[in-house]
């Protein structure tokens, strides 16, 4: 046996832990690098549908009745003209607080709309050109004078507790699915789950 090839074997005896070492942490790496992004992931997407009935379901302190949905609505304000081959979808959400302090945990919602297919259109800067009513999950009142709300001043009602209340959202989605959306919302503190409202 030639010196080289004795030397070769010597080093691979000695190195025989630290490769065996190589072999099982890298694959381990892998795996533990891979695991944390997908659970991060799979707890942070909307997957798990609590469905409202349409005569009411409870959920995070509100009582939410089954949501409208109205295509091309007409708009109270001139905006700009809608892009080609889109369509502007206004949702009506209804729901109820027995107790005005549940409107702070209504906070941070945000509202989707779920296409048959797996997309998602979130409200977007695009479609604030086409909100013409107040919006959000706590009511859309706030402490402006109604002067400053224009033609929108009568849609501004402070919700009343055991009463329920109205509020919406503007999309502006492909003509091609506008009527198969689905409404959904979701909180950040909620996730996986999210509230869909059956069409």
């Amino acid at each position: 046996m030639s010196g080289a090839r004795r030397a070769r074997r010597g080093w691979f005896r000695k190195n025989t832990v630290a490769l065996a070492t190589l072999v099982v942490a890298i694959p381990l790496a892998g795996w533990w690098t891979t695991r944390s992004d997908y659970k991060s992931w799979y707890n942070n997407e909307p997957r798990d549908p609590i469905s409202v009935a349409a005569g009411g379901t409870s959920y995070n302190g509100a009582t939410w009745y089954a949501a409208n949905v109205e295509e091309n609505p007409a708009s109270t304000e001139k905006g700009p003209s809608l892009p080609e081959g889109t369509t502007r979808i206004r949702v009506y959400f209804r729901l109820q607080v027995d107790n005005l302090s549940a409107l702070e945990g209504l906070g941070g919602c945000q509202v989707h709309l779920r296409a048959p297919d797996g997309r998602i259109w979130d409200e977007d800067a695009l479609a604030d050109d086409y909100q013409d009513r107040p919006t959000g999950c706590s009511g859309g009142s706030d402490d402006k004078p109604s002067s400053w709300r224009g033609t929108a001043a009568p849609y501004y009602l402070k919700p009343v507790a055991g009463k329920p209340f109205e509020t919406v959202a503007v999309f502006v989605v492909p003509s091609s699915v506008a009527g198969s959306v689905q409404p959904t919302i979701t909180w950040a503190t909620k996730l996986p789950q999210y509230l869909a409202f059956p069409r």
